[in-house]
């Protein structure tokens, strides 16, 4: 099964960068993520303080349950322009100060200890939104949102699209698009095994498929005793997926 677990404690945090000392330890500040870079007074700041690069580091250790799955890193977002490296190597680079982005370490991980490198850099830059317009608030550098250790089976399940074509209906359908991570381009035979539960336990249906590609479609049909939301009752109801594949299970 995947592992997802909290990766904010120990950050080693500096600032300026050098892509020249990727590589090795900077001497640095230790911190938690979430992080802001500056923090400033709320009157008479300068805010070019934070409109440059910075470094943050972690050293980790190769674990057991590292093997032979995808290990990879999941930032929940980071201001603005950042750069991921591990172990000296450049694993990704992303331009966005909002959305979150996913890093892959399988390639680069080796036994025994490993070293993240992050380049943050907070400089106004066009190609980067909000930058390249008028904007009447402030982008504080930082990885100012949490960062998650994510450990799958070579094939895992990606992310899912959910729609509710008759939600008005006495019996109603409900769909679901669930893509797959296959970053090594195994071959993909197996099932997909999905249940609905309802708030406070219980099923209100399941379905099952045959998986052979990067995608599989699922439909629950006449479904009844479904509650609607409602900010007077907020129900919400859960679906639980499970892909089983001669590379295992997620």
């Amino acid at each position: 099964m995947r592992i997802t677990e909290s990766f904010n404690g120990n950050w080693i945090f500096s600032h300026g960068f050098d892509a020249g000392k990727v590589a090795s330890l900077q001497a640095g500040e230790t911190v938690r993520l979430p992080h802001s870079a500056i923090e400033l007074p709320y009157n008479y700041f300068d805010e070019t303080e934070y409109q440059k690069p910075f470094t943050y580091q972690k050293r980790f250790d190769w674990r057991p349950d590292f093997e032979g799955r995808e290990v990879s890193l999941v930032f929940d977002a980071a201001m603005a322009d950042s750069v991921v490296y591990l172990n000296g190597e450049k694993i990704i680079a992303h331009k966005d100060g909002y959305t979150p982005f996913e890093a892959r370490l399988t390639p680069h991980l080796k036994h025994g200890e490993n070293l993240l490198t992050v380049k943050i850099d907070g400089s106004e830059n066009p190609e980067i939104p909000p930058f390249g317009g008028q904007i009447d608030y402030l982008c504080y550098a930082g990885i100012y949102r949490d960062v998650w250790l994510k450990v799958t089976s070579p094939i895992s399940i990606a992310n899912v699209k959910i729609e509710t074509p008759d939600a008005l209906a006495e019996k109603k359908t409900v769909t679901a698009r669930v893509f797959l991570a296959n970053p090594r381009s195994l071959a993909i035979t197996g099932t997909l095994a999905a249940k609905i539960r309802k708030p406070g336990g219980g099923d209100v249906g399941s379905a099952t498929v045959s998986v052979e590609g990067n995608e599989a479609f699922l439909t629950f049909s006449d479904l009844t005793g479904i509650d609607l939301w409602d900010i007077d009752n907020p129900a919400l109801y859960a679906l639980s997926l499970k892909l089983d594949t001669e590379h295992g299970d997620d």
